[in-house]
């Protein structure tokens, strides 16, 4: 029995975990400006360089084609069929949409399954679901073991976000209405504690980036409520704060794994060069 774990690159693994958990991923196109691109084509420092010119970004989601790709190539080796695993962010859900078509592609042409599921939650928190899935997977579950702990493991992820300045949501148009909707006030004077689920909200302003770091842990520690961890630390070209933030994570919270990767286009669009956060669910029980 065997079950295949796809996801969209947002969850901005790096190939050598993705290929170790058997996790495979559909990319995220993008256009900065009039120039589109798939997640990838561009390096992270390319990327965030485009972006701080004034290129506006739209985040175009995978296409269908690229999904159905992925789940062909993946369900010749998996005899349970497929579960996709698409981010929510944002007002619409393109990646989503363009999987469920790709999925009853697979089912009329090819006779295989494909369950797509959309969780609630983005990029290192996301790549947190899809890391725990993937190990339940490779224990040889079955589908039903694997949405089960899909299912719990969801309930306990979550991903704040920290970004020295407001600056990207400005020259994203997000600034105003992420500043209205959280209750806080003015973002510009200290350091935003940002929860990114569907969309970015504003949490709490920090005085400096240690106390920022420290409620988000703080916010985490209660989510996870002791529970052994699976965490993602991220950053936006930011490497000494992920690398600070790892450690700390690493004594004050049940960690079982942790690891560090690069933000790309998704969230990073929004929060500019310089953002860092954390991405978590619990261990599955399964």
């Amino acid at each position: 029995m065997s079950v295949a774990i796809v996801c969209d690159s947002s969850v901005d693994l790096p190939a050598e975990l993705l290929s170790e958990r058997g996790l495979r991923t559909a990319p995220v196109g993008y256009s900065l400006g009039a120039t589109y691109y798939s997640q990838g084509e561009q390096s992270h420092a390319e990327f965030y360089d485009t972006l701080a010119r004034g290129e506006r970004l739209t985040l175009n989601g995978v296409t269908s084609e690229d999904w159905e790709t992925i789940f062909e190539e993946v369900a010749a080796d998996h005899d349970e069929g497929v579960i996709c695993l698409c981010q929510a962010f944002g007002s619409s859900s393109p990646s989503f949409d363009a999987a469920e078509y790709a999925s009853r592609r697979m089912e009329h042409f090819h006779d295989v399954s494909v369950r797509v599921h959309q969780t609630p939650r983005s990029t290192a928190a996301q790549a947190a679901i899809a890391l725990a899935v993937a190990r339940v997977a490779q224990s040889s579950a079955d589908l039903v073991a694997v949405e089960q702990a899909l299912d719990e493991v969801t309930l306990s992820a979550d991903i704040f976000m920290l970004a020295p300045d407001v600056d990207g949501l400005d020259r994203a148009g997000e600034l105003s209405a992420v500043q209205s909707q959280s209750g806080i006030g003015s973002l510009d004077f200290g350091v935003p504690v940002f929860r990114a689920r569907d969309r970015i909200k504003a949490v709490e302003l920090a005085d400096d980036a240690d106390q920022a770091e420290d409620s988000l842990l703080a916010r985490a520690a209660e989510i996870l409520n002791g529970q052994p961890a699976i965490l993602v630390v991220t950053h936006a070209l930011a490497p000494e704060a992920a690398e600070r933030l790892r450690q700390k994570a690493s004594e004050r919270l049940a960690v079982d794994e942790i690891h560090v990767t690069e933000l790309g286009p998704t969230v990073g669009g929004l929060l500019g060069a310089g953002a860092w956060g954390l991405g978590f669910c619990q261990t599955p029980t399964t």
